[in-house]
């Protein structure tokens, strides 16, 4: 039989980690509220979230946001 040692890898052959993606709210300390206002206007609506304009209060960019409901917060909304 053969050795129980170990069988160098060439670093070529070593699996790369994959990069985390930047997200844009990744450079910005605090809350959603803080960086970006919704509006009232509604874009869309399902069984679980509706999708909202929300305005950077940095740039002034509009941008679609998804507000999802968890289950525990619909049974507190809706008692």
């Amino acid at each position: 039989m053969g050795s129980s040692e170990p069988v160098p890898i060439a670093e070529s052959d070593k699996r790369k980690k994959k990069k985390r993606k930047a997200r844009a709210t990744d450079s910005l300390p605090g809350k959603f509220e803080d960086v970006y206002k919704l509006t009232s206007e509604l874009l869309g609506e399902g069984a679980n979230a509706k999708v909202q304009v929300a305005v950077s209060l940095q740039n002034g960019n509009e941008y679609a946001v998804k507000v999802s409901v968890s289950y525990r917060c619909q049974a507190l909304l809706y008692r």
